[in-house]
């Protein structure tokens, strides 16, 4: 019950963070604002960090085998390690381009 409650969840969070993405995209580049433009993208990093906690829940459900004797819980520990990495990842990229940004101004 609980993965389908979470995967229930995820789809909606999917949704509205790719029409909230789009939104922030079409005003950042009307305003010609950057901010606007870098947190679409941050929304967008949303979708992909959504995308592998869904692909978490569902690998660490699966039954024990005989390769993972113990079940495959610790594959939430994974996907979280991973979205650490992404957003890491996508916070520097954010930042480097706003130094550069106002280095050239």
């Amino acid at each position: 019950m609980e993965e389908k409650e979470a995967i229930k969840v995820s789809n909606v969070s999917i949704i509205v963070n790719i029409i909230l993405s789009a939104f922030k995209l079409f005003a950042g580049v009307f305003a010609k604002s950057s901010a606007m433009i870098s947190d679409a993208v941050h929304s967008l990093s949303d979708v992909v960090s959504t995308i592998i906690v869904i692909i978490g829940v569902k690998m660490s459900n699966k039954k024990s085998d005989k390769s993972h004797q113990y079940g495959h819980e610790r594959f939430e520990c994974v996907a979280s390690i991973i979205l650490s990495v992404i957003l890491i990842i996508t916070g520097a990229e954010i930042g480097i381009v706003g130094i550069k940004n106002i280095a050239s101004r």
